[in-house]
């Protein structure tokens, strides 16, 4: 059945009063995207990013401790949920080994320790500057301390068809849009399944901290 929509009145702003919003034919709210998806939040200073540049994977299947391409630990007292917006991977190789391969998101319930592998500061989606957000981040380097984990998620799988050197060149983008939620003491590992031989990988995780 096809449904009549009415025209949208001029978009202006308003800088008092109650709001008008324009409806549709039968009294709908209308959907407008006069503001891009995540605009708010990061205007807002709300959206941090964590990466890892020219990666070469170590595996990862959710052990103690382990290497994941990224690890996220939300302090008990941060106050805030870390909600996942996206996951990306840009493949500059594959390296020189035939292999399989994919990505996927590891949890657990950490508490109060902390893991204390080197840290990686998260950067700012507005001011793009580090600093300001609750999290401890670690980027492909030993997560010591962090608990074994779950599989929460699979990502992106690839693979090789033969063990000579070629290039991959891929961006992947995981569009979480908040399904995955680090609440206070959670502890999220990004990681691949399978070690790779001379990889170079990009991989960044996109989030808002958001009151709990």
């Amino acid at each position: 059945m096809a449904v009549l929509q009415s025209q949208v009145q001029a978009i202006s702003r308003q800088a008092g009063g109650t709001p008008v919003n324009p409806g549709g034919t039968f009294g709908e709210a209308l959907f407008t995207e006069l503001s891009p998806q995540y605009y708010t939040l990061i205007k807002q200073g709300k959206v941090f990013t964590v990466t890892a540049a020219a990666a070469n994977p170590t595996a990862f299947t959710g052990g103690a401790a382990g290497t994941p391409l990224l690890g996220i630990y939300n302090p008990t007292t941060s106050g805030v949920d870390i909600v996942l917006l996206q996951a990306r991977v840009g493949i500059r190789t594959t390296g020189t080994a035939a292999v399989s391969y994919d990505f996927a998101f590891w949890g657990a319930q950490q508490g109060t320790t902390s893991p204390s592998g080197t840290q990686s500061l998260a950067t700012n989606m507005y001011s793009l500057k580090t600093g300001g957000s609750v999290s401890y981040c670690m980027a492909n380097v030993a997560n010591t301390g962090a608990a074994a984990t779950s599989l929460i998620a699979p990502s992106f799988s690839g693979g090789l068809t033969a063990a000579t050197a070629i290039t991959n060149v891929a961006n992947l983008v995981d569009d979480i849009k908040g399904a995955i939620v680090i609440a206070p003491g959670g502890y999220l590992a990004y990681g691949a399944t399978g070690s790779l031989t001379a990889a170079s990988l990009d991989v960044g995780l996109i989030w808002a901290e958001l009151p709990v």
